[in-house]
């Protein structure tokens, strides 16, 4: 598989990617970096800070906090992603619930690297991932939207 079909398959796959061109995917990824994670190794604590994101390229990862299991996220998730967006606190650890490689986007190159339009569609993506998740824990709590 060619650079291009690569990327466009990312672009598909990677709800962080959607909506972008294959050239577009291949120059974040270009700047990204990836890392291995063994299972059961922590990739961050809550409430510790951070300023970098993650998609799972391959494997699955566990989100818990204080008194729960959150969700466990498999390939083509991203997490970590209110790190970009907000200098908050992160709101849950991250275990690689198996052997794992994650695609890393930090801050930095979020900021070096984005026009304005990739910038923008990445952040549509990150909040049409957001409210997903804002819907589902609604939906486990018994809030219905409307209501």
């Amino acid at each position: 598989m060619g650079s291009i079909e690569k990327y466009r398959t990312l672009a598909q796959r990677v709800g962080l990617f959607q909506g972008l061109s294959p050239e577009d995917v291949g120059k974040i990824v270009a700047k990204g970096t990836t890392m291995r994670v063994a299972k059961g190794e922590v990739i961050f604590q809550q409430r510790t800070t951070g300023n970098t994101m993650f998609v799972i390229l391959g494997g699955k990862v566990a989100l818990s906090d204080d008194t729960k299991h959150l969700a466990t996220l498999g390939s083509g998730d991203m997490f970590g992603e209110m790190a970009l967006i907000s200098e908050q606190a992160r709101s849950a650890t991250a275990i690689a619930a198996e052997d794992t490689r994650l695609f890393v986007l930090s801050e930095a190159v979020f900021h070096k690297l984005m026009t304005k339009r990739v910038a923008i569609q990445i952040l549509l993506n990150i909040i049409g991932t957001l409210s997903k998740r804002l819907r589902e824990a609604n939906r486990k709590m018994g809030i219905f939207e409307g209501a």
